[in-house]
Formats: C-alpha cells, structure tokens, sequence
C-alpha cells in the first residue's frame, strides 16, 4: 500500500511491536522455548522484529516467533489493523483499504478466527443455559458453474437447517460467569451428546421444551434439567434461557455488519464473537500472547 495511505489509518510499527513484546513478555523477554530469561539481542529480523539469542538453550526467537502472526507476509501493523477491523467490517473492504489482495487478507482473518476457538478452554458447570438460534447463512464466496440463481432454501417452512441455508447455532452458556460457546451444526440430531461433552457432572441445564433435550439429565456431564415451556412462561425460578437469548441478540447486530456470511465458515466467525463475548476487555492481549505452536 502507499505511503501516504499509511499514515492514514495505521498504527506505526514501533509501537506495534512494544504492544506485542509487552503482552507476549512483560518487562522481560523470556524464551519462547525454554522459558529462561538469559537472552540477549541479536538485531533485526527483515520485517523490523526483534531478534534475541537464548543462551540456555541456544536457539533463537524473535518477537513474532510462535505468534498469529509469524507466518504471513503483512507488516504488523496492517495485520493489528485487520484484527481490529474484522470486528466491524466485511473482509473485502479491509483489504480495499489495505490496498491488499482479498484471498490473502481472507486468510489471515480466518486464521485468527481459528485461533479465537482455541484461546481459552470451555467447560460447563453447576446452572447453565442451552438454547438453539438459527442463521442466514449460504454458500457465499463459491461460485454456481453453470452461473445461474442458486435455488435458496430460506422460504421453506420449518426449522433451519444446514443443507437451507440456514443452520442451527447450539448456544451453551455458563451462567456463573456468561461465558458462552456457540456450536454451528449440520443439524441438532446428538445436541445431547454435544453438551454433556461439555459438563463436568455437576450441571444443572435450563433449555426450552424443545424434545432434542430430553433425557439430557442421563447423560455423563449433566446432574439435572430444568424445561419451560415458552408458549405458558420463560420464567419459572432459576429455570430460563434469557441469557442465551441475550447473546443471540448480540449475535444477529454482528453478523449484520458483514452483509452475508458463508455457512462454511460460520463457526470461524462466532469464535472470534464468543472470544470478544468472553473477554471484553482483554481479547486482543490474548490473540497477541496465543502460542500457536501449541
């Protein structure tokens, strides 16, 4: 991109990098691969990074080693700007302002939905919420061989279902806290197995009346359920899904935004969503500080 492009909208690189050296280390650059704190400088790497030497282990690192964002050909910069961008806006009009290529800045916006899934482990436990939200969501960005209007499936009676696209979003909600995971399905055939992988056997459920519920309090992972029916009530004590709904609320305002999302990639996006959901506050110091080494 141009110069004078730059100076517009991006961070500068320094600062950049003291952001992501702060997040990763603290006040002291520690080994990636040991964890040592005997290091020392040793220059520059070609994209401006700090380079350092491990003399307990002898190797060397640098500040984008094992990071989201060592393996790609942005500067930092762009790649902090598409990450704060991607919050707001489609990916196509990033790269229009970037004044890079669509599949490349796909890629790496789609590689820190992946790493927004992986961030921080999902457990269910003591009152929690299930309920089921269902998406508009097609084959956006693969194109019709024979280039004619695709027969939609979204005026079809019934629930939502995948292969119409519009596939059901299983919505799971720790109500201690509200952290929340959505899970995109082909269809809710097994939900019950789906969320008793994520109970630790003292979860009490509250869900609707919907019959891919029942029978969820035998499974492993879940002590009891509490069922109401919405059509008489959706409050009856303790037993509600209100707080799934308010993160479906949040849910539908954001996937607006991108004007049509691809069902194929659906689960990429409510990671990154269910990241910032989790974490209001801290959700970019943990992108930055993701090892992606694992």
């Amino acid at each position: 991109m141009d110069e004078e492009s730059a100076q517009v909208f991006l961070p500068s690189r320094e600062r950049c990098f003291e952001r992501l050296r702060l997040a990763r280390f603290g006040e002291t650059v520690t080994c990636v691969h040991c964890e040592s704190d005997n290091v020392v400088k040793r220059g520059t790497t070609g994209k401006d990074a700090q380079q350092h030497w491990c003399k307990e282990c002898e190797t060397y690192f640098n500040d984008l080693t094992n990071t989201i964002f060592g393996q790609h050909r942005f500067e930092l910069e762009e790649m902090f700007y598409i990450i704060k961008e991607m919050r707001s806006e489609p990916t196509a009009q990033i790269a229009r302002d970037l004044g890079r290529d669509y599949e490349a800045v796909l890629n790496f916006v789609h590689k820190v939905q992946d790493v927004s899934g992986e961030i921080d482990e999902f457990e269910l436990y003591e009152v929690c919420e299930a309920d089921e939200v269902y998406v508009t969501a097609g084959e956006k960005g693969i194109e019709d061989e024979d280039e004619s209007p695709r027969s939609r499936g979204l005026k079809k009676k019934g629930r939502g279902r995948f292969e119409s696209d519009k596939p059901p979003v299983l919505t799971l909600v720790r109500r201690s806290d509200g952290r929340v995971r959505f899970l995109v399905c082909k269809n809710l055939q097994g939900t019950d197995e789906d969320i008793a992988e994520y109970g630790d056997g003292s979860v009490i459920l509250c869900t609707d009346d919907y019959s891919i519920y029942d029978g969820i309090e035998n499974k492993e992972g879940v002590d009891g359920h509490l069922a109401v029916t919405h059509s008489d009530t959706y409050v009856i004590g303790d037993a509600h899904t209100n707080t799934c709904e308010n993160r479906h609320s949040f849910l539908r305002q954001w996937l607006a935004k991108f004007r049509g999302v691809s069902k194929h990639h659906l689960q990429k996006y409510l990671n990154f969503l269910a990241l910032k959901l989790n974490s209001p506050e801290d959700w970019f110091e943990k992108l930055l500080c993701y090892n992606v080494s694992g």
